[in-house]
């Protein structure tokens, strides 16, 4: 399966209680954003990887 949906939930859980963490007032001076941002394109690279690495398998299947 390309993305599993464990890992999926788990990031965008992670990603909302960032959020919501941003309004509670006692951590109001932590870089919340930041660190969202950070967890947001660092998950897009490991999707992008596990497509390519689905794709290169399919094409060395395919030479096969």
């Amino acid at each position: 399966m390309l993305v599993r949906v464990r890992e999926v939930g788990s990031v965008l859980a992670l990603v909302v209680v960032l959020l919501v963490a941003k309004h509670i007032p006692g951590l109001g001076d932590l870089p919340l954003t930041n660190i969202t941002g950070i967890v947001c394109f660092a998950f897009a690279i490991f999707l992008s990887l596990r497509l390519f690495q689905f794709e290169l398998a399919r094409l060395r299947a395919e030479e096969d």
